[in-house]
């Protein structure tokens, strides 16, 4: 098992804000079905994908997928998403 720290961004509107996540996954292939599952499901209702970006609300709140990266020491995770 692999794990990743993803790179998100929020937005709406002229508003945008950036957030990550960690996730496990064998393959990168793997990771992708889990970020599409994590953004399937971050609104309810429906959403469209257009790319690496989720939309949701008829486009008016958006997240985009900007990538991840592998890592395998926690303390880098620790280092990367200290303010």
């Amino acid at each position: 098992m692999r794990t990743y720290l993803v790179y998100f961004e929020f937005m709406c509107g002229e508003f945008g804000q950036p957030f990550e996540g960690v996730f496990e996954a064998e393959t990168e292939l793997d990771l992708r079905r889990k970020i599409d599952d994590y953004l399937s499901n971050y609104y309810e209702g429906e959403h469209e994908k257009d790319g690496n970006v989720y939309l949701y609300h008829f486009g008016e709140v958006a997240v985009k997928v900007h990538g991840w990266e592998e890592f395998d020491d926690p303390e880098y995770v620790i280092q990367k998403l200290k303010v």
